[in-house]
């Protein structure tokens, strides 16, 4: 199944600044989920950013705060599965959408967990690889692995773009294609 941007939700989970840098390949995560958040905004795909315990991990990252702007909610939560967030479950259910897409951190723990339990309640699930890190690249590794291995859609962020874009008759597309050459 494709992505389309009218059934999607972008769920960015944990890159804050006392966790993304000790992840392996840190930028690769923090320039992906810009990139989710950037065409989410201009295609008005709705999405939810989450926090591992604010206190103990900080803040987002900054890059990604650049793109978001300052009319944001962060969604601070204390379990490892988003949905497993009173909150956060209830944003996802009130957004109507049935397909959600995951990046972040870490692989194998909050996005793993999350991924399986919206998979449990019948949405689509599709997790941007590249999107997404663990500690070491078996953690990761075995993630991914796992989700493959339950039916979840692991995906690049290209994937998504160009999923949602469609064509390459829209401004945006023309925007996204000039920053990838």
């Amino acid at each position: 199944m494709l992505m389309r941007k009218e059934d999607s939700l972008l769920l960015i989970i944990d890159v804050q600044e006392h966790l993304a840098p000790a992840q392996e390949s840190p930028r690769d995560v923090i320039n992906g989920c810009a990139a989710l958040l950037d065409i989410a905004k201009k295609l008005n795909v709705p999405f939810i950013v989450a926090e591992q315990n604010h206190n103990s991990f900080g803040p987002t990252m900054i890059d990604l705060r650049i793109v978001l702007g300052d009319d944001i909610t962060y969604y601070e939560k204390d379990t490892f599965s988003c949905y497993k967030n009173e909150e956060i479950r209830e944003k996802i259910k009130q957004s109507g959408k049935k397909q959600i897409v995951i990046a972040g951190l870490e692989t194998h723990l909050c996005v793993l967990q999350t991924a399986l339990d919206l998979q449990k309640e019948e949405y689509e699930v599709f997790v941007a690889a590249d999107a997404c890190s663990s500690r070491n690249a078996m953690q990761s590794a075995l993630g991914i692995q796992r989700l493959l291995h339950n039916g979840v859609d692991v995906v690049t962020v290209e994937m998504v773009i160009f999923e949602w874009l469609e064509n390459s008759r829209s401004p945006e597309f023309k925007e996204v294609w000039a920053k990838r050459v």
